[in-house]
């Protein structure tokens, strides 16, 4: 306290006798003031809380869009003639031709899975069965021209040219960059956004243990390899019916609560409804979609169900929002030429309601005028 006094003193006798004070003294004296004050104003700022920092944290959110059809089968039977055949269509219009009706939504999602119900090959080892799905190795290119990114190798027409054929379609595949769920072996696929989806799919036809447990173990397998978003895949249910057998519904319900985040089911070869089951979608079947096993089937009618995840801070949300095209598996109504056609007007409408319909007896959702998937009114 003495010190500080003198020094007030000496500087006010000093402003008496008209002297100036010195420049470095006059420098470091306002250097002191200005530091003391700046230490008073920020003892007066509190510090920020962990609270407050975690607000201020910047929220990640991603967005994923995933398209999924039913069978296709991208070559022919065994019973075929060649002309007006797939293999006729191939010869005269090319790869871009088939999937030319659905390109715009392939391009435009994320990931786009098909079941792929034939095999990709050269083999000669048929296997003994009233029909055998065969197309030739470079029809992979079919899918990559057309972005699809995923197939379901998990059904009955896998071994149609025995190991020698579900082999070279595998190495095809690998080739050509399309990833593949196939029993205990399951695949991912990382989106741009860094999104990483997972694919596991087997055979029910079954209904035993063993392919069950397929499912089951990959999605587990999924989940380990880091999987945000799994995709399970069943071939399964009676052929031309189109309700889900209660086989189908008890496994269907048991993958989801394995934590595949959505089902689709295929095999029927018509469509089936759709369950929202602990806000997760199962789609039973999917009918077929470019189906080159039959030359003209009475049922044409199909449909692209289309689904947008969101994420945010990699954790995905619980909302819903889902959308089913409906397709024909041909352009012409006159035969099948294997070139998937979105459906307008009334025949649209009518493909909506037979899948309301279909869903009926088991769910609480449907869907509206534009395909949206919606919950019914009085369900909650």
């Amino acid at each position: 306290m003495r010190n500080k006094i003198t020094a007030v003193v000496f500087f006010g006798a000093m402003l008496l006798a008209g002297c100036e004070l010195p420049t470095a003294l006059t420098q470091t004296q306002t250097t002191q003031v200005d530091a003391e004050t700046l230490e008073v104003q920020s003892a007066q700022i509190p510090e920020e809380t962990q609270e407050q920092k975690e607000e201020t944290k910047e929220t990640i959110i991603q967005k994923v869009t995933v398209t999924a059809v039913g069978d296709c089968t991208l070559g022919a039977t065994q019973t075929h003639g060649y002309a007006g055949s797939f293999h006729d269509y191939y010869d005269r219009y090319g790869e871009d031709y088939f999937f030319e009706g659905v390109r715009e939504l392939f391009e435009t999602d994320d990931f786009t899975l098909i079941n792929l119900e034939c095999v990709l090959s050269n083999s000669t080892d048929r296997v003994e069965k009233k029909w055998n799905l065969k197309g030739k190795p470079q029809y992979a290119g079919i899918m990559t021209a057309s972005s699809v990114e995923g197939c379901s190798l998990g059904n009955n027409h896998t071994f149609d040219y025995g190991q020698s054929g579900l082999d070279e379609t595998r190495e095809m595949l690998n080739q050509a960059g399309i990833i593949f769920g196939f029993n205990e072996h399951v695949a991912t696929y990382e989106t741009e956004s860094g999104i990483v989806i997972g694919i596991v799919s087997a055979s029910q036809l079954s209904a035993d243990e063993v392919h069950a447990n397929y499912i089951r173990d990959g999605i587990k397998k999924l989940r380990e390899e880091g999987a945000d978003l799994v995709i399970a895949s069943c071939h399964w249910g009676i052929e031309g019916d189109h309700y889900p057998n209660d086989y189908q519904q008890k496994l269907a319900h048991q993958i989801i609560d394995w934590g595949a985040d959505v089902l689709i089911g295929t095999h029927p070869h018509v469509l089936q409804g759709v369950e929202l089951y602990k806000g997760k979608v199962i789609c039973y079947s999917l009918g077929n979609f470019c189906f080159g096993g039959n030359r003209n089937p009475n049922d044409k009618d199909t449909a692209v169900f289309r689904q947008t995840y969101t994420f945010v801070d990699g954790v995905l949300q619980s909302d819903i929002s889902a959308d089913m095209i409906p397709y024909s598996i041909s352009s012409t109504t006159a035969r099948n030429d294997f070139q998937p056609t979105m459906a307008q007007g009334e025949r649209k409408q009518s493909i909506l309601g037979k899948l309301n319909e279909y869903s009926l007896p088991y769910s609480e959702i449907g869907f509206d005028s534009n395909g949206k998937l919606m919950i019914r009114e009085g369900e909650e």
